[in-house]
């Protein structure tokens, strides 16, 4: 499960990604999403665990100010993973161009 203070910088995150403040890289190929900004990083990878049988993210947050790496995790049996999924969807339509 991911640290409260975490998880709410993913909610604040998600909500300014979904007024277009930020515009995140999105690599379809690799499921992979990231945002680079002045004073952090982050990204966030899907997969589908075919052992266990359940999707699950990978989250790396870069402190890009003290250069350190910090690494979550979570997957659809836990109560976080809803937020990771917005913000995972919100970030790869970001950058969409839509006709109207």
């Amino acid at each position: 499960m991911l640290p409260p203070r975490f998880l709410d910088f993913i909610k604040a995150l998600t909500a300014r990604t979904e007024r277009g403040e930020f515009s995140w890289s999105y690599d379809d190929n690799n499921s992979f999403v990231k945002l680079k900004e002045k004073d952090f990083s982050l990204s966030l990878r899907y997969s589908f665990n075919a052992d266990e049988k359940y999707a699950e993210y990978v989250i790396y947050y870069i402190d890009e100010i003290g250069n350190k790496e910090h690494r979550f995790y979570t997957n659809q049996t836990w109560n976080d993973f809803d937020f990771i999924r917005r913000l995972f969807d919100a970030a790869q339509a970001s950058e969409m161009r839509l006709p109207f």
